[in-house]
């Protein structure tokens, strides 16, 4: 099998492998600092609901590789639910038989010992966790260096990539001083970005280096800090989007605004009035170049994330991520569904004791090919990892909703609980306000 990270409408057949990769890109989990190891946990155990989206979103000839946790009960009845539910909307999801379940402590290894027949075996970014699989210091060194916010930041403003003002400076250095003209420079506000996890667990918003002083301390000296102007959201409106890059061409895959509540993102929005400009496409192709001229390219095509700001016409861009990102899982299923309208996509919870309410409403709400609804759930995949929260062991879900997301809560009280899917709630009142 040819190994890489792929995009994902391939004729080719794919066995897909994916775990949280983003921390082993530029550290070491033997020296990871106590909160890292934290963070990394929970991006590993979050991981499992992109697996289960992969069955869906997989050929029938495709495999997928799930943690083992998935066969424990009650989470391998859940499973077959949702795999009920792919079936039913019609997406055609991999076989049962091509879905292997492996260690999540030796995930990889036993990646690399399944004989499967697929022409791909398609990470979700090339990492250092994966290396037993890919087996390139080449490959490895493109990762680490076109999805490195410190060598995006040193090297994107001479490629003409309009970006905001950003200095780099390390632990040592801000502890002297070093960084305070910068603070006072940007009184609205200071984005302090480091390297290595996901889901901006490295990226925190500053007012003055008491606040940063603070988030590094438990760094060593030589660790580099990306400091970068805060844009106001106030003016600009933050996007991202996905490109496919091949060797023939950059184009643009798909367009989300995302969502947030106080300053917290809550989830994406897809629509086909938030297309960018002619002169946005632009700028967007050309990071996609910029990404390619650094070597991330595959014959295949493979995923490229851009996040930016607009205001108008302008646009800056704030950082890439070559690898598959969290919005390219629910653009891919509305292209499969062949779906253009409003729809909004969002990681939430739900109380496990409520499993099969769960159940039930996903079964009033599903998506059904050829019909009209006023709102419509495509449920994506969950975690198999609950959490205690409130004295309640909590299901992280993964969905879409299509259309009016409004009627979707006022349908979710009907058979949930008021602690049941809290984010919902949350994006819907933001809509209304």
């Amino acid at each position: 099998m040819k190994v890489g990270s792929f995009s994902p409408a391939q004729t080719k057949t794919v066995f897909h492998a994916m775990a949280g990769d983003d921390c082993s890109l530029h550290h070491d989990l033997e020296q990871l600092t106590a909160k890292q190891q934290i963070d990394h946990a929970e991006n590993q155990m979050l991981t499992a609901a992109l697996q289960v989206a992969l069955v869906g979103l997989g050929k029938p000839a495709d495999q997928v590789a799930l943690v083992d946790q998935f066969l424990q009960s009650p989470w391998q009845s859940l499973l077959q639910h949702y795999y009920q539910m792919f079936n039913d909307m019609g997406v055609n999801p991999v076989a049962l038989d091509g879905m292997h379940y492996l260690s999540l402590a030796e995930y990889y290894p036993q990646v690399a010992l399944v004989n499967s027949p697929a022409d791909l075996l398609n990470l979700y970014m090339v990492s250092g966790s994966n290396a037993v699989l890919h087996k390139s210091d080449e490959a490895l060194a493109i990762s680490q260096n076109v999805n490195s916010k410190l060598h995006f930041a040193r090297n994107a403003p001479a490629a003409g990539i309009p970006v905001p003002e950003t200095q780099i400076f390390t632990k040592a250095s801000i502890l002297r001083g070093e960084a305070d003209s910068f603070f006072s420079d940007h009184p609205n506000g200071v984005m302090l970005k480091i390297l290595g996890l996901a889901g901006a667990r490295n990226v925190l918003a500053v007012t003055g280096r008491h606040d940063c002083d603070t988030y590094i301390a438990e760094y060593d000296d030589a660790l580099e800090v990306l400091l970068q102007e805060k844009l106001d959201t106030q003016r600009y409106t933050e996007m991202t989007v996905d490109l496919t890059v091949s060797d023939t061409g950059v184009v643009i895959n798909n367009v989300r605004k995302l969502l947030f509540d106080n300053g917290k993102w809550v989830g994406n929005y897809f629509g086909s009035e938030i297309a960018p400009s002619p002169a946005q496409r632009d700028v967007l192709l050309a990071v996609g170049a910029y990404a390619r001229d650094q070597g991330h390219v595959e014959e295949e095509g493979t995923n490229c994330g851009i996040d930016y700001f607009i205001d108008g016409e302008e646009i800056i861009i704030t950082e890439i991520n070559a690898r598959w990102t969290g919005g390219l899982f629910p653009a891919e299923f509305l292209r499969q569904l062949a779906y253009s309208g409003p729809a909004f996509a969002f990681f939430d919870t739900v109380p496990v004791a409520e499993l099969q309410q769960l159940r039930a409403f996903h079964r009033a709400a599903l998506y059904e090919p050829g019909t009209q609804q006023d709102f419509a759930m495509v449920p994506m995949g969950f975690s198999p990892f609950p959490f205690l929260a409130d004295g309640d062991d909590q299901l992280v879900t993964w969905q879409l909703v299509l259309g009016d997301l409004q009627a979707f809560v006022q349908a979710r009280d009907k058979f949930l609980s008021a602690q049941a899917m809290p984010t919902a709630l949350v994006i819907a009142q933001g809509l209304a306000e």
